[in-house]
């Protein structure tokens, strides 16, 4: 919405003087007619939002040739928040009268501060007219002429605007990791057709958080080192993150509009790019394949060893290429097992009684080779007849 700010401070220098001169003639005598002047000035040609223009009004009745002017009420009409003029604001003067040569009055400086709203209007008007009342004797007698003074003065709205856009080269991964993040700069300035003194951007410098420097790799087709509304600069910066982590970096652009002759310093909305860092992973032991450890280790037994089902047996296995204190394991028909542990050369000795027959079968730690055995089954044992006694 538009906000008036209006202060009156009305010092008309010259002659201003009450009453309507004789009406039997032309006054002064010979002049041509009508030739009043009423001005409205301004001390902008453009303004943003928040900004102030002084309005003045400019009034004089010394042409040549102007013939004297009566009962002139001059008004003004400061914009409205639609950007047309509003409604009547105040009376400059009030039925006054304007021999000639009345010289130049500057009435104002009449202050209005343009408060924008959601679609401000591109142009703002100002209005300075004088009423149906306002004559002008340019004849011997009544009915004389109107003054029809109406003059519009327009200002034009500026919204400054920059933008940045950033994208990095990865949202992450395992630590470390290396990002060149790329950024895109533009001029939004509107609205569009403005001219280039009023819509160019001077100074702009993007930054980033965590990131520097920017360097502009680019988009300045001129090189003039200033933003027009048609260039898209683009920068880049490299970074690393050596640690895990999640890392946001936020970037800006700011940069400098003048309208006018006054400069006004302006940042974009930040733009963010996240990259999450995670632990790097355990490093890796390395594995000998089984064949390089396994396959020169050999497992032996005595080759005459009986085994037999029920019976206490000591098995002597011999282990080659094997450490010493390798565990060696038996498995006996049924699955039960016995373990025993290789001394200095290699021989480990274990002591079984199996629990039926079968095949056993004998393994060495980190050992490829497997060792099997039969199991004989226990011994008969005849039971001893008992001598029958007859009598």
């Amino acid at each position: 919405m538009g906000r008036r700010t209006l202060v009156v401070l009305a010092a008309l220098s010259g002659v201003l003087w009450a009453g309507a001169p004789p009406a039997h003639a032309q006054v002064p005598a010979g002049c041509v007619g009508n030739r009043f002047q009423a001005d409205l000035l301004k001390d902008r040609s453009y303004i943003r939002n928040g900004e102030t223009v002084n309005y003045r009004i400019a009034v004089a009745n010394n042409a040549a040739g102007a013939c004297n002017a009566q009962n002139v009420t001059v008004q003004l009409q400061l914009p409205s928040p639609s950007g047309a003029p509003s409604a009547t604001l105040s009376n400059l003067t009030n039925n006054a009268a304007f021999p000639f040569p009345t010289a130049e009055a500057i009435y104002g400086p009449f202050p209005y501060t343009f408060i924008f709203g959601t679609n401000p209007p591109d142009r703002w008007v100002a209005r300075v007219s004088t009423t149906p009342a306002s004559q002008v004797i340019d004849a011997p007698a009544p009915p004389y002429s109107s003054l029809n003074i109406d003059r519009t003065l327009q200002v034009l709205t500026v919204k400054p605007g920059l933008t940045i856009t950033k994208v990095g080269s990865t949202t992450g991964g395992p630590a470390p990791q290396a990002v060149t993040y790329t950024y895109s700069v533009k001029n939004v300035t509107l609205p569009a057709g403005l001219p280039d003194d009023v819509s160019q951007m001077a100074n702009v410098v993007p930054t980033d958080n965590l990131c520097s420097p920017l360097t502009l790799v680019s988009g300045d087709t001129n090189g003039d080192h200033i933003m027009q509304v048609a260039e898209t600069w683009t920068y880049t910066c490299g970074q690393n993150f050596p640690n895990p982590g999640v890392f946001t970096n936020t970037a800006t652009v700011c940069g400098d509009e003048t309208a006018d002759k006054i400069p006004m310093h302006y940042c974009s909305p930040p733009a963010t790019w996240t990259v999450t860092v995670t632990p790097p992973p355990a490093p890796q032991v390395a594995v000998k394949p089984a064949a390089a450890v396994q396959s020169p280790c050999t497992l032996a037994t005595t080759k005459s060893l009986s085994v037999r089902a029920g019976e206490l047996t000591t098995i002597k296995v011999t282990a080659k290429n094997v450490p010493a204190k390798t565990k060696v394991t038996i498995t006996l028909p049924g699955g039960k097992k016995y373990t025993a542990r290789t001394d200095s050369k290699g021989i480990a000795l274990l002591h079984v009684r199996p629990p039926k027959s079968g095949t056993a079968t004998i393994k060495a730690a980190e050992c490829s080779d497997v060792e099997k055995l039969t199991v004989k089954a226990a011994r008969k044992v005849a039971s001893r007849r008992v001598p029958q006694v007859t009598g």
